[in-house]
């Protein structure tokens, strides 16, 4: 074994179990403890038991078949809330939120027969269209970062995709587990994809999808290899920054960890909507005279404005602007500081393309978002950036490494739950912009990881 390499996962768990321990005394011995799902799978149509269907909870390595009788039982589930899924071919994927206190019946799973509909005769195999979308699949699901590219998917032929020239929209689903190794994390995952879609001209991407973790054997050099790269995919991820909200572990003065402000979208009040800008630009663009040419460049400029004034304010929030307990046992609000513009506190913003710097503004709309980023190093007190970094205990000034690891948390609708084990339970209701929008399944983690584990 590497010694080197062995006294750096030994550091590195050191200083995680610092940055962790509020966050393991907030939880009670009931969340260690362990149980059993159990239940019973049949076909709708004929109430006749289905045998070998499988039974796991999404996003862990709990996972069972069900017997001649159609019945099945997961043992040793920690205390939490999950999705059950059942998976079966032929069948339509059946999912259901649970919340494991103590041994858990589930409620007779009846499974509806996937007919084919018409509207789905155009979907073929991944080989029969061109390797680009199968490409472009990939590159969605698997991600583009150092893990995601050491990510081999290894039966690609239950890929079902579609390309819609019309819409330039490609489609995909999967007819049954696709199988994806994940050499850097040391996990070989099922993922059934439900739904994909990615669309050109809106350029959005989503997808619904199932994840089964499987821990990958290997020689102790390996087990140390993945356990290090595991703690680099869960440093400063959703999943550790909403467990270190629960303890009450962000913003800390003059430590390493999670910064979290506020950040101000507004509406530019001095840009016009870009269809009025194309239409002078269209007109402009084939006069001569020199007042003409003069527009034209005004409308081009105008065009390469922002369409929104975006300011952070920098004062640390707390961990209670944050986060709110709920009725529900376990379960905690994701909370947002949404009645407070903040660009019209400042007296001054410089913004590209735009010669005034008084961009204030009382009846334009504003959207406020939680900035998120993750301080690995603390500047050196010596060094002027120490100054910089720090206006006073209550503010902080990112500096460009951690704003290229910025997030942004927009909520869409009511409020985000989450569990304490650091998972969304209502994902539709939340946005994530920049670095957490950009990871995919080559960094997810088992729901319930902790860096320790080994």
């Amino acid at each position: 074994m590497d010694k080197l390499v062995k006294i750096k996962i030994m550091a590195l768990k050191i200083i995680y179990r610092i940055f962790t321990i509020a966050f393991f005394l907030s939880i009670t011995h009931q969340a260690f403890a362990q149980y059993t799902i159990a239940g019973k799978v049949i076909n709708l149509v004929d109430n006749k038991p289905l045998e070998n269907a499988t039974v796991f909870i999404d996003k862990t390595g709990y996972v069972t078949k069900t017997d001649r009788y159609g019945d099945f039982k997961i043992y040793n589930v920690k205390s939490n809330h999950y999705q059950l899924i059942v998976s079966m071919v032929g069948f339509k994927t059946y999912k259901t939120p649970i919340s494991v206190q103590f041994d858990t019946n589930v409620h007779t799973v009846e499974m509806a027969e996937n007919i084919t509909s018409l509207n789905e005769v155009k979907i073929v195999n991944a080989k029969k269209l061109s390797s680009r979308y199968m490409d472009m699949f990939k590159r969605e699901i698997l991600g583009t970062s150092k893990f995601g590219e050491q990510c081999r998917i290894i039966n690609p032929d239950v890929i079902k995709l579609n390309f819609d020239k019309k819409e330039n929209k490609l489609t995909a689903y999967s007819t049954d587990f696709l199988i994806i190794e994940n050499k850097a994390l040391g996990y070989r995952l099922k993922y059934l994809v439900e739904d994909f879609e990615r669309n050109e001209k809106n350029q959005l991407i989503s997808y619904v999808g199932y994840v089964l973790f499987e821990a990958i054997k290997g020689k102790d050099k390996q087990q140390q290899e993945w356990a290090e790269n595991r703690i680099e995919a869960y440093t400063g991820s959703l999943q550790h920054f909403l467990r270190s909200l629960l303890g009450n572990n962000i913003n800390q003065y003059k430590e390493s960890g999670f910064l979290v402000m506020t950040d101000t979208r507004m509406e530019n009040k001095y840009r016009l909507p870009d269809s009025i800008i194309r239409k002078k630009i269209s007109f402009f663009r084939n006069k001569n005279s020199k007042i003409d040419q003069d527009s034209l460049v005004f409308w081009i400029s105008m065009l390469q404005q922002p369409k929104y004034i975006e300011v952070l304010d920098t004062t640390k929030l707390q961990t209670k602007q944050v986060v709110h307990l709920t009725d529900s046992k376990g379960i905690y609000s994701l909370r947002i500081i949404t009645d407070t513009n903040y660009v019209n506190r400042w007296s001054s913003v410089k913004v590209r393309g735009i010669n005034r710097t008084d961009v204030k503004c009382d009846t334009c709309k504003f959207k406020n978002s939680l900035y998120v980023t993750y301080v690995k190093y603390i500047p050196d007190k010596s060094k002027k950036t120490y100054q910089s970094f720090y206006r006073s205990a209550s503010s902080i000034i990112p500096n460009h490494e951690m704003d290229k690891m910025a997030s942004l948390i927009s909520i869409l609708d009511g409020n985000v739950l989450f569990d304490w084990n650091g998972v969304i339970i209502n994902p539709m209701s939340l946005k994530l912009e920049r670095y957490w929008a950009n990871l995919r399944l080559g960094d997810l983690l088992p729901i319930d990881y902790l860096p320790d584990q080994y």
